[in-house]
Protein backbone atom coordinates (compact mmCIF):
# COMPACT_ATOMS: atom_id res chain seq x y z
CA UNK A 1 0.00 0.00 0.00
CA UNK A 2 1.11 3.53 -0.77
CA UNK A 3 2.62 6.00 1.65
CA UNK A 4 2.76 9.73 1.04
CA UNK A 5 6.12 10.08 2.77
CA UNK A 6 8.30 8.22 5.25
CA UNK A 7 6.42 8.01 8.55
CA UNK A 8 8.39 9.04 11.62
CA UNK A 9 6.82 6.45 13.93
CA UNK A 10 7.90 3.73 11.50
CA UNK A 11 11.46 5.05 11.20
CA UNK A 12 11.75 5.28 14.99
CA UNK A 13 10.51 1.71 15.47
CA UNK A 14 12.83 0.22 12.84
CA UNK A 15 15.53 0.14 15.50
CA UNK A 16 13.54 -2.75 17.01
CA UNK A 17 13.70 -4.65 13.71
CA UNK A 18 17.50 -4.86 13.93
CA UNK A 19 18.27 -4.40 17.62
CA UNK A 20 15.31 -5.66 19.65
CA UNK A 21 15.59 -6.34 23.35
CA UNK A 22 13.11 -9.19 23.07
CA UNK A 23 11.64 -11.30 20.27
CA UNK A 24 8.54 -13.48 20.13
CA UNK A 25 8.61 -16.12 17.39
CA UNK A 26 5.05 -17.06 16.46
CA UNK A 27 5.09 -20.48 14.84
CA UNK A 28 8.14 -21.56 16.83
CA UNK A 29 8.68 -25.21 16.04
CA UNK A 30 10.37 -28.28 17.48
CA UNK A 31 11.12 -29.59 13.98
CA UNK A 32 14.44 -28.55 12.34
CA UNK A 33 12.95 -28.30 8.84
CA UNK A 34 10.46 -25.60 9.85
CA UNK A 35 11.01 -21.85 9.50
CA UNK A 36 9.91 -21.34 13.10
CA UNK A 37 12.72 -23.64 14.24
CA UNK A 38 15.41 -22.01 12.08
CA UNK A 39 14.58 -18.49 13.28
CA UNK A 40 15.32 -19.39 16.90
CA UNK A 41 18.30 -21.55 15.99
CA UNK A 42 20.01 -18.82 13.94
CA UNK A 43 19.32 -16.09 16.48
CA UNK A 44 21.05 -18.12 19.17
CA UNK A 45 23.83 -19.44 16.96
CA UNK A 46 24.92 -15.95 15.88
CA UNK A 47 24.94 -14.48 19.37
CA UNK A 48 21.62 -12.70 19.97
CA UNK A 49 21.72 -11.61 23.63
CA UNK A 50 18.12 -10.50 24.12
CA UNK A 51 15.12 -12.45 25.34
CA UNK A 52 13.51 -15.11 23.14
CA UNK A 53 9.89 -16.16 23.54
CA UNK A 54 8.65 -19.08 21.41
CA UNK A 55 4.93 -18.97 20.71
CA UNK A 56 3.36 -22.38 20.14
CA UNK A 57 -0.05 -23.37 21.54
CA UNK A 58 0.82 -27.09 21.32
CA UNK A 59 3.99 -27.10 23.38
CA UNK A 60 5.22 -25.69 26.70
CA UNK A 61 8.88 -25.89 25.69
CA UNK A 62 10.55 -25.23 22.31
CA UNK A 63 14.30 -25.71 21.88
CA UNK A 64 14.75 -25.62 25.65
CA UNK A 65 12.89 -22.30 26.01
CA UNK A 66 9.52 -21.79 27.77
CA UNK A 67 6.82 -21.45 25.11
CA UNK A 68 3.55 -19.51 25.26
CA UNK A 69 0.19 -20.15 23.58
CA UNK A 70 -0.12 -16.59 22.20
CA UNK A 71 1.81 -13.32 22.20
CA UNK A 72 -0.64 -11.95 24.80
CA UNK A 73 0.33 -14.75 27.18
CA UNK A 74 3.97 -13.65 27.35
CA UNK A 75 4.36 -11.97 30.76
CA UNK A 76 7.15 -9.64 29.58
CA UNK A 77 7.53 -6.74 27.18
CA UNK A 78 8.05 -7.71 23.53
CA UNK A 79 9.81 -5.50 20.99
CA UNK A 80 9.68 -7.65 17.86
CA UNK A 81 7.27 -10.36 16.78
CA UNK A 82 8.40 -12.67 13.97
CA UNK A 83 5.43 -14.44 12.38
CA UNK A 84 5.81 -17.80 10.64
CA UNK A 85 2.29 -19.23 10.65
CA UNK A 86 -0.24 -19.75 7.82
CA UNK A 87 -1.82 -16.64 6.31
CA UNK A 88 -5.30 -17.22 7.76
CA UNK A 89 -3.93 -17.04 11.33
CA UNK A 90 -2.00 -13.80 10.87
CA UNK A 91 -4.88 -11.43 11.69
CA UNK A 92 -5.35 -12.88 15.16
CA UNK A 93 -1.59 -12.64 15.74
CA UNK A 94 -1.65 -8.96 14.79
CA UNK A 95 -4.52 -8.32 17.18
CA UNK A 96 -2.47 -9.88 19.97
CA UNK A 97 0.51 -7.72 18.98
CA UNK A 98 -1.56 -4.55 19.21
CA UNK A 99 -2.94 -5.62 22.59
CA UNK A 100 0.59 -6.37 23.79
CA UNK A 101 1.89 -3.00 22.50
CA UNK A 102 4.59 -4.67 20.42
CA UNK A 103 7.01 -2.27 18.73
CA UNK A 104 7.23 -3.96 15.29
CA UNK A 105 6.06 -7.12 13.53
CA UNK A 106 7.75 -9.13 10.77
CA UNK A 107 5.68 -11.52 8.66
CA UNK A 108 7.62 -14.24 6.84
CA UNK A 109 4.39 -15.95 5.76
CA UNK A 110 3.57 -16.09 2.04
CA UNK A 111 0.23 -16.60 0.23
CA UNK A 112 -0.98 -13.00 0.19
CA UNK A 113 -1.15 -10.53 -2.70
CA UNK A 114 1.39 -12.47 -4.76
CA UNK A 115 -1.21 -15.23 -5.23
CA UNK A 116 -4.16 -12.89 -5.72
CA UNK A 117 -5.12 -12.29 -2.08
CA UNK A 118 -4.53 -8.56 -2.24
CA UNK A 119 -7.64 -7.68 -0.27
CA UNK A 120 -6.49 -9.77 2.71
CA UNK A 121 -3.03 -8.19 2.60
CA UNK A 122 -4.51 -4.69 2.42
CA UNK A 123 -6.86 -5.37 5.34
CA UNK A 124 -3.97 -6.50 7.53
CA UNK A 125 -1.89 -3.52 6.45
CA UNK A 126 -4.64 -1.04 7.21
CA UNK A 127 -5.19 -2.63 10.62
CA UNK A 128 -1.49 -2.17 11.43
CA UNK A 129 -1.50 1.42 10.20
CA UNK A 130 -4.60 2.25 12.20
CA UNK A 131 -2.75 1.03 15.30
CA UNK A 132 0.69 2.43 14.35
CA UNK A 133 2.22 -1.05 14.40
CA UNK A 134 4.88 -1.17 11.66
CA UNK A 135 4.66 -4.37 9.59
CA UNK A 136 7.63 -5.65 7.57
CA UNK A 137 6.68 -8.10 4.84
CA UNK A 138 4.86 -10.35 4.31
CA UNK A 139 6.63 -12.98 2.20
CA UNK A 140 10.20 -12.30 3.28
CA UNK A 141 13.34 -14.15 4.36
CA UNK A 142 14.43 -11.98 7.30
CA UNK A 143 16.92 -9.31 8.38
CA UNK A 144 20.08 -8.89 10.38
CA UNK A 145 23.26 -7.01 11.20
CA UNK A 146 26.81 -8.31 11.76
CA UNK A 147 27.52 -5.32 14.00
CA UNK A 148 24.74 -6.47 16.33
CA UNK A 149 25.26 -10.26 15.99
CA UNK A 150 21.65 -10.32 14.85
CA UNK A 151 20.34 -12.89 12.37
CA UNK A 152 16.54 -13.00 12.36
CA UNK A 153 14.93 -15.22 9.73
CA UNK A 154 15.66 -18.42 7.88
CA UNK A 155 19.10 -17.20 6.85
CA UNK A 156 22.17 -19.48 7.04
CA UNK A 157 24.79 -16.88 7.98
CA UNK A 158 25.59 -13.26 8.62
CA UNK A 159 27.67 -11.11 6.26
CA UNK A 160 31.01 -9.67 7.32
CA UNK A 161 30.99 -6.19 8.83
CA UNK A 162 31.21 -3.38 6.31
CA UNK A 163 29.70 -0.18 4.93
CA UNK A 164 26.76 -1.31 2.75
CA UNK A 165 23.13 -1.55 3.87
CA UNK A 166 21.32 -4.05 1.64
CA UNK A 167 17.55 -3.46 1.28
CA UNK A 168 15.97 -6.08 -0.96
CA UNK A 169 12.56 -7.32 -2.01
CA UNK A 170 14.07 -10.61 -3.12
CA UNK A 171 15.08 -13.10 -0.47
CA UNK A 172 17.05 -15.19 -2.96
CA UNK A 173 19.12 -12.26 -4.17
CA UNK A 174 19.61 -11.09 -0.61
CA UNK A 175 20.95 -14.54 0.30
CA UNK A 176 23.22 -14.37 -2.75
CA UNK A 177 24.61 -11.06 -1.49
CA UNK A 178 25.19 -12.56 1.96
CA UNK A 179 27.09 -15.41 0.34
CA UNK A 180 29.14 -12.91 -1.66
CA UNK A 181 29.89 -11.09 1.57
CA UNK A 182 31.34 -14.21 3.12
CA UNK A 183 33.23 -15.35 0.03
CA UNK A 184 34.39 -12.04 -1.45
CA UNK A 185 34.46 -9.77 1.62
CA UNK A 186 31.54 -7.60 0.58
CA UNK A 187 30.96 -5.91 3.93
CA UNK A 188 27.48 -4.97 5.14
CA UNK A 189 26.14 -2.78 7.93
CA UNK A 190 22.71 -4.41 7.93
CA UNK A 191 20.37 -6.24 5.56
CA UNK A 192 16.62 -6.60 5.29
CA UNK A 193 14.20 -8.46 3.06
CA UNK A 194 11.02 -6.50 2.38
CA UNK A 195 9.09 -9.12 0.40
CA UNK A 196 5.70 -7.72 -0.57
CA UNK A 197 6.40 -4.53 1.51
CA UNK A 198 2.72 -4.20 2.35
CA UNK A 199 3.34 -1.56 5.01
CA UNK A 200 6.95 -0.57 5.76
CA UNK A 201 8.25 0.90 2.51
CA UNK A 202 11.63 1.45 0.91
CA UNK A 203 11.46 5.11 1.89
CA UNK A 204 11.39 4.29 5.59
CA UNK A 205 14.38 1.99 5.46
CA UNK A 206 16.19 4.60 3.37
CA UNK A 207 15.57 7.15 6.12
CA UNK A 208 16.65 4.65 8.79
CA UNK A 209 19.87 3.80 6.90
CA UNK A 210 20.56 7.51 6.56
CA UNK A 211 20.74 7.72 10.37
CA UNK A 212 22.66 4.48 10.92
CA UNK A 213 26.31 5.24 11.83
CA UNK A 214 27.62 1.96 10.35
CA UNK A 215 26.02 2.56 6.95
CA UNK A 216 28.08 4.45 4.37
CA UNK A 217 26.16 3.33 1.25
CA UNK A 218 22.63 2.03 0.54
CA UNK A 219 22.14 -0.80 -1.97
CA UNK A 220 18.47 -1.23 -2.90
CA UNK A 221 17.03 -4.09 -4.96
CA UNK A 222 13.59 -3.09 -6.29
CA UNK A 223 10.88 -5.12 -7.99
CA UNK A 224 8.23 -2.41 -7.76
CA UNK A 225 7.79 1.07 -6.28
CA UNK A 226 4.32 1.66 -4.85
CA UNK A 227 5.29 5.11 -3.57
CA UNK A 228 7.81 6.66 -5.98
CA UNK A 229 7.41 10.20 -4.64
CA UNK A 230 8.03 9.06 -1.08
CA UNK A 231 11.10 7.17 -2.30
CA UNK A 232 12.47 10.25 -4.07
CA UNK A 233 11.84 12.45 -1.03
CA UNK A 234 13.55 10.01 1.37
CA UNK A 235 16.60 9.64 -0.90
CA UNK A 236 16.94 13.39 -1.31
CA UNK A 237 17.19 13.76 2.48
CA UNK A 238 19.93 11.17 2.89
CA UNK A 239 23.52 12.37 2.59
CA UNK A 240 24.91 8.97 1.60
CA UNK A 241 25.35 7.28 -1.77
CA UNK A 242 22.42 5.16 -2.94
CA UNK A 243 22.66 2.41 -5.55
CA UNK A 244 19.55 0.85 -7.05
CA UNK A 245 18.80 -2.06 -9.31
CA UNK A 246 15.28 -2.27 -10.74
CA UNK A 247 13.97 -5.52 -12.23
CA UNK A 248 10.65 -6.62 -13.69
CA UNK A 249 10.75 -4.33 -16.72
CA UNK A 250 10.61 -7.00 -19.42
CA UNK A 251 7.30 -8.32 -20.73
CA UNK A 252 7.55 -11.62 -18.87
CA UNK A 253 9.43 -9.97 -15.99
CA UNK A 254 6.39 -7.81 -15.25
CA UNK A 255 4.34 -10.96 -14.58
CA UNK A 256 7.16 -12.67 -12.72
CA UNK A 257 7.63 -9.69 -10.37
CA UNK A 258 3.95 -9.77 -9.44
CA UNK A 259 4.00 -13.52 -8.82
CA UNK A 260 7.13 -13.12 -6.70
CA UNK A 261 6.46 -10.09 -4.48
CA UNK A 262 3.13 -8.74 -5.79
CA UNK A 263 5.04 -5.88 -7.41
CA UNK A 264 3.06 -3.93 -9.98
CA UNK A 265 4.90 -2.57 -13.02
CA UNK A 266 2.11 -2.20 -15.56
CA UNK A 267 2.31 1.12 -17.36
CA UNK A 268 5.84 1.90 -16.22
CA UNK A 269 8.98 1.95 -18.36
CA UNK A 270 12.72 2.00 -17.87
CA UNK A 271 12.64 5.69 -18.75
CA UNK A 272 10.15 6.25 -15.91
CA UNK A 273 12.51 4.64 -13.41
CA UNK A 274 15.52 6.45 -14.87
CA UNK A 275 13.75 9.70 -14.08
CA UNK A 276 12.79 8.53 -10.57
CA UNK A 277 16.35 7.54 -9.73
CA UNK A 278 17.79 10.70 -11.23
CA UNK A 279 15.48 12.83 -9.10
CA UNK A 280 16.32 10.70 -6.08
CA UNK A 281 20.06 11.21 -6.64
CA UNK A 282 20.53 7.45 -6.86
CA UNK A 283 22.94 5.60 -9.11
CA UNK A 284 21.20 2.91 -11.15
CA UNK A 285 23.00 -0.36 -11.84
CA UNK A 286 21.81 -2.63 -14.63
CA UNK A 287 23.45 -5.93 -13.63
CA UNK A 288 23.79 -7.70 -10.30
CA UNK A 289 27.60 -7.65 -10.47
CA UNK A 290 27.67 -3.92 -11.15
CA UNK A 291 25.20 -3.41 -8.30
CA UNK A 292 27.57 -5.11 -5.85
CA UNK A 293 30.77 -3.62 -7.27
CA UNK A 294 29.72 0.02 -7.20
CA UNK A 295 28.01 -0.29 -3.80
CA UNK A 296 31.27 -1.56 -2.33
CA UNK A 297 33.30 1.31 -3.84
CA UNK A 298 30.79 3.98 -2.78
CA UNK A 299 30.83 2.63 0.76
CA UNK A 300 34.62 2.64 1.01
CA UNK A 301 36.08 5.54 -0.96
CA UNK A 302 35.69 9.31 -1.32
CA UNK A 303 34.53 10.87 -4.55
CA UNK A 304 37.09 12.37 -6.95
CA UNK A 305 37.17 16.15 -7.08
CA UNK A 306 37.44 16.04 -10.87
CA UNK A 307 37.95 13.75 -13.86
CA UNK A 308 41.75 13.50 -13.75
CA UNK A 309 41.98 9.75 -13.12
CA UNK A 310 45.41 8.12 -13.47
CA UNK A 311 45.73 4.39 -14.12
CA UNK A 312 48.98 2.59 -13.30
CA UNK A 313 49.42 -0.99 -14.48
CA UNK A 314 52.04 -3.57 -15.32
CA UNK A 315 49.85 -4.91 -18.14
CA UNK A 316 49.15 -3.01 -21.34
CA UNK A 317 46.12 -5.17 -22.11
CA UNK A 318 44.50 -4.33 -18.80
CA UNK A 319 45.16 -0.67 -19.51
CA UNK A 320 43.54 -0.88 -22.93
CA UNK A 321 40.45 -2.64 -21.60
CA UNK A 322 40.17 0.04 -18.94
CA UNK A 323 40.67 3.15 -21.07
CA UNK A 324 38.18 1.90 -23.67
CA UNK A 325 35.60 1.20 -20.95
CA UNK A 326 36.17 4.62 -19.38
CA UNK A 327 35.42 6.21 -22.75
CA UNK A 328 32.33 4.04 -23.34
CA UNK A 329 31.04 5.20 -19.96
CA UNK A 330 31.55 8.87 -20.81
CA UNK A 331 34.62 9.54 -18.68
CA UNK A 332 37.63 9.29 -21.01
CA UNK A 333 41.10 9.25 -19.49
CA UNK A 334 43.37 12.23 -20.05
CA UNK A 335 47.05 11.85 -20.94
CA UNK A 336 49.43 12.67 -18.11
CA UNK A 337 50.72 15.68 -20.02
CA UNK A 338 47.19 17.13 -19.97
CA UNK A 339 46.72 16.40 -16.26
CA UNK A 340 50.02 17.70 -14.89
CA UNK A 341 52.99 18.81 -17.06
CA UNK A 342 55.77 17.22 -14.99
CA UNK A 343 53.98 14.05 -13.89
CA UNK A 344 55.05 11.82 -16.79
CA UNK A 345 58.69 12.67 -16.22
CA UNK A 346 58.49 11.93 -12.51
CA UNK A 347 56.79 8.58 -13.08
CA UNK A 348 59.23 7.64 -15.86
CA UNK A 349 61.92 7.31 -13.21
CA UNK A 350 60.04 4.21 -11.96
CA UNK A 351 59.70 2.32 -15.24
CA UNK A 352 61.98 0.79 -17.87
CA UNK A 353 62.63 2.72 -21.09
CA UNK A 354 60.07 0.56 -22.92
CA UNK A 355 57.31 1.51 -20.47
CA UNK A 356 54.57 3.94 -21.45
CA UNK A 357 53.99 7.17 -19.47
CA UNK A 358 50.72 8.01 -21.21
CA UNK A 359 47.51 7.14 -19.38
CA UNK A 360 47.07 4.28 -18.66
CA UNK A 361 50.65 4.32 -17.39
CA UNK A 362 52.26 0.98 -18.28
CA UNK A 363 55.23 0.41 -15.96
CA UNK A 364 55.74 -2.95 -17.75
CA UNK A 365 55.39 -6.60 -16.85
CA UNK A 366 58.74 -6.57 -15.03
CA UNK A 367 57.58 -3.93 -12.54
CA UNK A 368 58.81 -4.47 -9.00
CA UNK A 369 57.07 -3.43 -5.78
CA UNK A 370 59.52 -0.51 -5.54
CA UNK A 371 58.53 0.69 -9.02
CA UNK A 372 54.85 0.39 -8.17
CA UNK A 373 55.43 2.35 -4.98
CA UNK A 374 57.27 5.14 -6.77
CA UNK A 375 54.68 5.45 -9.55
CA UNK A 376 51.73 5.40 -7.15
CA UNK A 377 53.39 7.92 -4.85
CA UNK A 378 54.11 10.38 -7.68
CA UNK A 379 50.54 10.11 -8.96
CA UNK A 380 48.67 10.39 -5.69
CA UNK A 381 50.79 13.30 -4.41
CA UNK A 382 50.21 15.36 -7.55
CA UNK A 383 47.52 17.97 -6.73
CA UNK A 384 46.17 17.76 -10.28
CA UNK A 385 45.38 14.04 -9.98
CA UNK A 386 41.89 13.30 -8.66
CA UNK A 387 41.86 9.49 -8.40
CA UNK A 388 44.05 6.39 -8.81
CA UNK A 389 43.21 3.11 -10.53
CA UNK A 390 45.89 0.49 -10.03
CA UNK A 391 46.22 -2.83 -11.80
CA UNK A 392 48.27 -5.94 -11.07
CA UNK A 393 48.76 -8.54 -13.81
CA UNK A 394 50.65 -11.48 -12.27
CA UNK A 395 53.61 -12.27 -14.53
CA UNK A 396 56.24 -14.80 -13.49
CA UNK A 397 58.28 -11.99 -11.92
CA UNK A 398 55.41 -10.08 -10.28
CA UNK A 399 55.42 -10.26 -6.49
CA UNK A 400 51.66 -9.89 -6.07
CA UNK A 401 51.59 -10.01 -2.24
CA UNK A 402 54.37 -7.39 -2.02
CA UNK A 403 52.63 -5.06 -4.48
CA UNK A 404 49.43 -5.52 -2.47
CA UNK A 405 51.24 -4.43 0.68
CA UNK A 406 52.62 -1.40 -1.18
CA UNK A 407 49.11 -0.37 -2.23
CA UNK A 408 47.84 -0.67 1.36
CA UNK A 409 50.78 1.41 2.62
CA UNK A 410 50.25 4.14 -0.01
CA UNK A 411 46.51 4.21 0.75
CA UNK A 412 47.08 4.55 4.49
CA UNK A 413 49.72 7.23 4.03
CA UNK A 414 47.78 9.42 1.63
CA UNK A 415 44.09 8.78 2.28
CA UNK A 416 43.94 12.13 4.07
CA UNK A 417 44.16 13.69 0.57
CA UNK A 418 40.62 12.42 -0.11
CA UNK A 419 41.42 10.76 -3.45
CA UNK A 420 39.70 7.49 -4.40
CA UNK A 421 42.02 4.50 -4.81
CA UNK A 422 40.72 1.44 -6.64
CA UNK A 423 42.56 -1.74 -7.59
CA UNK A 424 42.24 -4.48 -10.17
CA UNK A 425 44.08 -7.76 -9.87
CA UNK A 426 43.43 -9.88 -12.93
CA UNK A 427 44.51 -13.46 -12.79
CA UNK A 428 43.77 -16.75 -11.05
CA UNK A 429 43.93 -17.99 -7.50
CA UNK A 430 47.01 -15.88 -6.84
CA UNK A 431 44.78 -12.80 -7.10
CA UNK A 432 41.91 -13.88 -4.86
CA UNK A 433 43.69 -13.43 -1.55
CA UNK A 434 45.19 -10.03 -2.49
CA UNK A 435 41.74 -8.78 -3.55
CA UNK A 436 40.31 -9.84 -0.18
CA UNK A 437 43.24 -8.25 1.68
CA UNK A 438 42.79 -4.98 -0.18
CA UNK A 439 39.06 -4.95 0.57
CA UNK A 440 39.75 -5.66 4.23
CA UNK A 441 41.90 -2.53 4.26
CA UNK A 442 39.20 -0.32 2.75
CA UNK A 443 40.38 -0.48 -0.89
CA UNK A 444 37.79 -1.66 -3.44
CA UNK A 445 39.51 -4.35 -5.52
CA UNK A 446 38.19 -6.37 -8.45
CA UNK A 447 39.24 -9.21 -10.76
CA UNK A 448 38.45 -7.45 -14.06
CA UNK A 449 39.17 -4.11 -15.66
CA UNK A 450 35.53 -3.32 -16.34
CA UNK A 451 34.52 -3.87 -12.71
CA UNK A 452 37.22 -1.52 -11.48
CA UNK A 453 36.29 1.13 -14.05
CA UNK A 454 32.59 0.85 -13.16
CA UNK A 455 33.51 1.47 -9.53
CA UNK A 456 35.49 4.62 -10.34
CA UNK A 457 32.73 5.85 -12.67
CA UNK A 458 30.19 5.43 -9.86
CA UNK A 459 32.36 7.46 -7.48
CA UNK A 460 32.63 10.21 -10.08
CA UNK A 461 28.86 10.17 -10.68
CA UNK A 462 28.15 10.42 -6.98
CA UNK A 463 30.52 13.36 -6.77
CA UNK A 464 28.46 15.10 -9.45
CA UNK A 465 25.24 14.24 -7.60
CA UNK A 466 26.61 15.84 -4.41
CA UNK A 467 27.57 18.97 -6.34
CA UNK A 468 24.06 19.26 -7.73
CA UNK A 469 22.57 18.83 -4.25
CA UNK A 470 24.76 21.56 -2.77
Amino acid sequence: MKVERAREYVIENLQYALNPRSIAVVGASRYPTKVGYKVIEELRRWGYKGELYPVNPRSNVVQGLPAYPTVKDIPYDVDLVFVAVPAHIVKSVLEDCVAKKVKIVVIATSAFKEIGRGELQNQLTQYCRDNQLPLIGPNLVGMGSPYLNFNCGFIPYLPIKGPVAMISQSGANLLAALGTSQKDHFGMSFFVGLGNKADVDFCEFVAYAGRDPNTKCLAIYIEGLDSPEAFVDACQHVDKPIVTIKVGGSKIGEKAAFAHTASENAGTTDAFYDEIFERAGAIRATTWQEFLDVSLALGMQPTPKGDHIVMITNGGGSGLLSCDHFERCGLPLHELSEISPGLAGRIRAYMPMFGSPLNPVDISGTASPIQYKGAFTQAIRDPNVHGILGSICPTAVTDVPAVTDVVIQIHETYKHLGKPFIMECQGGEECQEPIMKLRDHGIPAYPTAEQAVNAMIALYKYGQIKKNKA
